[in-house]
């Protein structure tokens, strides 16, 4: 296995994708994926790439990419590719519209990529999806009821620049803004991979006692965010209904405990939820899915813990490669409200992956992240960072 990464800060979708393709070999990739930002995806310009890589994953990603060349970022560029090279493996990608049946949705789109990769009935070593955001939960239920539980499903909801609904999936030479897009993997190699966020639990913890989906209306008993309000010191007590509150909470969202020790021992960690505005009814909107009887964490991230998180997260991932493997390249998640948190700190992100990581490396930055806790459940969270390794046979 081989694996070549690239990037691109031109100005102009035609330049960018031009001076990506430039920098493949004349065969063509197992399988190429692409992500960048939302400005540089144009149907027109896009063609020439899928012509080199038949078999192309592409979605958009907030303001642009990391790559081990540093990071691809701009108000209006920053594009970048990832192309495995694996004769001895099989890839596949599929899709399918997200319509009023996400769950049907993910079970079709996984459908679709293990018909691609003409290994249908058999299940991968690795899922990778780029989601619209809104109901990830549900598209992950579909995949995991067609193959079960064993396998990690990785990846991140696509993104804009600001969160006006614009992302982008490029999928058969046409954009769209609402499909589930699946790749599956059955590598030569192995493959390690590792879920984690950069944030540390505070001393308050409260239960649900009123949700419906995405909405935590009550927690003990009493509105969402006066609450929350309580336990941030007033963060939000200026804020009016249906304000948006993304950038005031995002150093402090709620988690939820994931033990993957058994039996409260062992390594735990969290997965979060970014609030993003107050309800009507003095409740939070959230970016996932909460359940009733669940308890809350008030979660806290420090920049330095925002920053060393992802090679940290990478150096895990790769450690869990057999011993007679290293690591020919790597996929990243990183949330992009924790890249626009970081903001001019970013480049210490890339040095800090790099200091743990020699391969090429490709990393995205979404609006929630799909991942997979050492308990071997998939689950899809916020402010998150997931990573995965490729061995290289």
């Amino acid at each position: 296995m081989q694996i070549l990464s690239a990037s691109s800060l031109a100005s102009s979708p035609q330049d960018a994708v031009a001076e990506l393709t430039d920098t493949l070999p004349p065969t063509q990739p197992s399988l190429a994926i692409l992500s960048g930002n939302v400005r540089m995806f144009s149907a027109d310009a896009l063609a020439p790439l899928k012509e080199r890589c038949p078999l192309l994953m592409a979605g958009s990603s907030c303001l642009g990419v990391m790559t081990d060349s540093g990071l691809a970022q701009g108000d209006d560029s920053g594009l970048g590719l990832f192309a495995i090279y694996d004769d001895d493996g099989d890839y596949g990608v599929g899709s399918a519209a997200l319509g009023d049946d996400p769950v049907k949705a993910g079970a079709d789109a996984l459908t679709a990529a293990l018909q691609s990769a003409d290994r249908e009935w058999e299940t991968p070593d690795l899922i990778w999806c780029i989601l619209p955001p809104g109901s990830e939960e549900q598209a992950i239920q579909g995949m995991v009821e067609l193959v079960g539980t064993s396998v990690p499903i990785i990846g991140g909801s696509v993104a804009d620049n600001q969160i006006a609904g614009e992302w982008v999936q490029y999928i058969d030479g046409a954009l769209h803004h609402d499909q589930v897009v699946v790749t599956v993997f059955f590598p030569s190699g192995n493959v390690g991979f590792s879920f984690s966020s950069g944030y540390s639990p505070g001393s308050v913890t409260g239960t649900v006692t009123r949700a419906e989906g995405r909405t935590l209306l009550e927690i003990d008993g009493e509105p969402a965010a006066d609450v929350y309000n309580r336990w941030t010191g007033g963060l939000i007590e200026d804020v009016p209904v249906n304000g948006n509150i993304l950038m005031l909470s995002t150093r402090n969202p709620l988690g939820r405990l994931v033990n993957t020790g058994g039996d409260g021992e062992g390594f735990s960690e969290y997965l979060l939820s970014h609030p993003a505005s107050v309800t009507p009814e003095r409740g939070i909107q959230l970016f996932t899915e909460v359940n009733e009887g669940e308890t809350l964490h008030l979660m806290r991230g420090d920049m330095d813990s925002l920053i060393n998180r992802a090679g940290r997260v990478v150096d895990t991932a790769t450690k869990l490669l057999p011993p007679d493997q290293t690591a020919a390249g790597a996929l990243i998640v990183y949330c992009a409200g924790c890249m626009l948190t970081v903001g001019e700190s970013m480049p210490d992100v890339v040095a800090g992956i790099k200091a743990e990581f020699s391969a090429p490396f490709l990393g995205v930055f979404t609006f929630g992240e799909q991942g997979c806790f050492l308990d071997a459940t998939n689950r899809h969270g916020n402010l998150m960072i997931s990573a995965v390794v490729f061995g290289d046979k």
